[in-house]
């Protein structure tokens, strides 16, 4: 292996590292209409390339074009109310409740590629709304519940619940994927486990990114100054 052929491939391994790169898109929720008639407690808000996989996650859109504005929705006597989005406009609501047979409500993207054996990290905003509203409508909401994240149906991790009400906090978890290739990253609201209240939460901002693959840099470059070493 020449010289120029080791430093190319660190090059390349390192560019394919990069925390930055994104494993999801409009993680934001920034793009793509959720509501083309209007915003509807009883339809999905959640734009591509997002997709509810049970009930109907709601959007909360700031600049009130599509989805909830910042006065909230009216029909769950007003949640969220005055919550600007932690990034962007929008953010997605969505709730846990014994209500109706027992509602989780969730919402997936597939992701792009993964690599078996690699680390990613999953990390997001979180809000909850828990002052008791919503009553007809799976309330009332009164808990802060948590969320569980599951990779092809395989809980991989759990956001814990927020210390505070209406203010965004960092969640994040980590996991090793168990092979390569796309994959369903779902997002589930769940009861307060303190006390299985019903909880209603927000999201906003969520990310995934591989860690860096450090040991094979380290293998590469330790490579590369051996050879040098050789050469001189």
């Amino acid at each position: 292996m020449s010289r120029n052929t080791i430093t190319l491939a660190l090059l390349a391994l390192a560019g394919s590292t990069a925390p930055g790169l994104a494993q999801i898109v409009n993680g934001s929720f920034e793009t793509g209409l959720a509501y083309p008639t209007g915003p509807n407690i009883f339809a999905a808000g959640t734009p591509s390339p997002w997709v509810a996989t049970t009930f109907t996650p709601d959007l909360y859109d700031n600049t009130g074009v599509d989805g909830w504005g910042i006065g909230g929705i009216p029909a769950y006597d007003s949640m969220f109310k005055g919550m600007a989005a932690c990034q962007g406009d929008r953010f997605i609501g969505f709730a846990a409740s014994v209500a109706f047979g027992g509602l989780n409500e969730s919402f997936a993207q597939t992701t792009a590629p993964l690599n078996a054996g690699r680390t990613y990290t999953v990390s997001a905003c979180m809000a909850v709304d828990d002052l008791g509203k919503a009553i007809p409508y799976g309330g009332p909401f009164s808990g802060r519940g948590e969320v569980g994240i599951y990779l092809n149906s395989s809980l991989i991790g759990t956001f814990s619940q927020n210390t505070a009400s209406l203010t965004w906090e960092g969640r994040s978890i980590s996991f090793v994927a168990p092979s390569s290739g796309p994959a369903t990253l779902e997002f589930v609201a769940q009861l307060d486990p303190n006390n299985s209240n019903a909880s209603y939460i927000g999201l906003d901002d969520i990310q995934m990114v591989p860690a860096p693959a450090a040991t094979s840099l380290l293998g590469l470059a330790g490579l590369a100054a051996a050879r040098r070493r050789r050469h001189t």
